[in-house]
């Protein structure tokens, strides 16, 4: 009896730590404050959100009372239709590279050292990040959707309005960790919105935002066809058409998936490097 209670007593207590609900319900606590702390931030700072709107505004207004005549006409189709999903996606673009911005100044003002001496998953910075300003892309949207809509754009359906906006923001969220990726490599705010400018601006323009593909040269038509802002432009207006669309959306949903894949570790491992 002595020597079973002297083995069982001195077999060794075995710590297996956290389990992994409650490492992951901590991920998520950090993932919840980060986001709440670059929501107060948007709120003190409204003029991030109105950046972002007024710039889609501008884009619609320029496109379609400048340019919409004659790529309407040329192309047969009621342009106010045609360019408001792209103008949709380009302002969750835009809100994106927030993203990197906001994530290099924080890098460059030692923000992010202060993150680093506290107790919590340090890829929950990036991650909150892209929370909140998908949150307030949500925002930037709607207020342009309204707008729009002013100028005589419609939505066929309700359901169909919401998929694109849904939509929408999930090609921002992509987007954001791509611009995640940059601004942990470069740490520059303003060399952070260069470079953004670098890539944004010639897929902007190369798409079927704002023009027909099949209007552009023959060399430039396949590029612009499949490249991301054509195929979440495309599937957008798919939804906001009533056409079936689930070909278009699943295009586009591959092409998020694809980024997540690329950036999001990318940038997690670039972010613990800079810090």
């Amino acid at each position: 009896m002595t020597s079973a209670t002297g083995s069982a007593t001195s077999r060794p207590h075995r710590n297996t730590g956290p389990s992994l609900q409650h490492r992951l319900a901590g991920v998520f606590e950090d993932v919840a404050t980060i986001t709440w702390r670059d929501m107060v931030r948007t709120a003190r700072q409204p003029e991030m959100l109105t950046f972002a709107t007024i710039m889609g505004v501008f884009f619609l207004v320029l496109f379609n009372y400048v340019f919409g005549g004659a790529i309407g006409a040329g192309a047969g189709i009621d342009y106010i239709q045609f360019v408001v999903p792209g103008v949709l996606v380009i302002t969750a673009l835009q809100g994106a590279q927030q993203t990197g911005t906001g994530l290099a100044s924080d890098l460059s003002e030692g923000v992010t050292d202060r993150f680093r001496s506290l107790p919590m998953n340090q890829g929950a910075v990036i991650a909150g990040r892209t929370v909140a300003d998908a949150a307030r892309n949500l925002l930037g949207i709607i207020l342009l959707a309204g707008v729009a809509m002013v100028m005589g754009f419609r939505f066929r359906s309700f359901s169909g309005a919401v998929a694109a906006i849904a939509l929408t923001l999930v090609v921002g969220f992509g987007f954001s960790w791509l611009s995640a990726v940059i601004a942990a490599k470069v740490r520059n705010p303003e060399m952070v919105g260069m470079l953004t400018m670098f890539w944004l601006f010639p897929l902007m323009l190369a798409s079927s935002a704002f023009a027909p593909p099949d209007s552009m040269p023959g060399w430039l038509q396949g590029f612009a066809t499949h490249q991301p802002i054509s195929v979440a432009t495309d599937a957008v207006r798919s939804l906001t058409s009533g056409a079936g669309a689930s070909g278009d959306v699943l295009y586009a949903l591959g092409w998020v998936l694809g980024m997540l894949i690329v950036f999001v570790p990318l940038s997690s491992r670039l972010y613990r490097k800079a810090t």
